[in-house]
C-alpha cells in the first residue's frame, strides 16, 4: 500500500517547557484544530494513553499514545477499528507525531503525520487535504496562540 509523510515545523519564541506543555496537551488537541470538536483521554498518561476524537461532524474515533518521550516527542496512533467508515476506506494506518526541540531562538515543534492510504483516488484526495499548508499551519497558529497566552499569563503572575 503506497505510505505518505507530511511534515511541516516552526520555531517559536517561548522556553520548551512552556511549549511541550502546550503542545503535549493531548486532551485539549481540539483547540488547535479546526475540523475537531472534542478531544479527550479517556485512559491513562504518556505512553498506553487513549485519546477520544470528534470531528465537526460528528464522526468518533479512539488513539493511542504509541511512544511518549518527556519534554521531547510523543505519536498516536489511530486506532482503525474505532475509524468511521469513510475513513478505513481511505487509510489503512494514520499516526501522528508532535516533537518540540530547544534552538536558539526559542523551540522548534514538529508535526509529522504518517501512515498508509488505501489504493484509489480517495486516499489520494485525503492525504493532498491533509498536507495542504493551511491544515498544519493552522495546528502550528493554535499552538503558538496557546503558547503566547500562556507567556502573557505568565507575565502578569510575576
Amino acid at each position: 500500500m503506497p505510505a505518505f509523510s507530511i511534515e511541516t515545523s516552526r520555531v517559536v519564541d517561548a522556553p520548551l517547557d512552556v511549549v511541550w506543555s502546550v503542545v503535549s496537551d493531548a486532551g485539549g488537541y481540539h483547540t488547535v484544530v479546526d475540523t475537531l470538536t472534542h478531544t479527550e483521554i479517556t485512559s491513562g498518561h504518556g505512553e498506553g494513553m487513549v485519546r477520544h476524537c470528534v470531528d465537526t461532524k460528528g464522526r468518533e474515533w479512539n488513539e493511542t499514545c504509541t511512544m511518549w518521550n518527556e519534554d521531547a516527542s510523543f505519536r498516536m496512533t489511530v486506532e482503525l477499528a474505532s475509524y468511521p467508515a469513510s475513513f478505513r476506506a481511505m487509510f489503512k494506518k494514520v499516526e501522528g507525531t508532535w516533537s518540540v526541540t530547544p534552538t536558539e531562538t526559542g523551540t522548534l515543534i514538529t508535526i509529522r503525520f504518517d501512515g498508509e492510504k488505501k489504493p484509489g483516488p480517495l486516499g489520494s484526495l485525503a492525504v493532498a487535504a491533509m498536507g495542504r499548508d493551511g491544515v498544519l499551519n493552522g495546528i502550528l497558529d493554535g499552538y503558538q496562540a496557546q503558547i503566547s497566552q500562556r507567556l502573557a499569563a505568565d507575565q502578569t503572575i510575576s
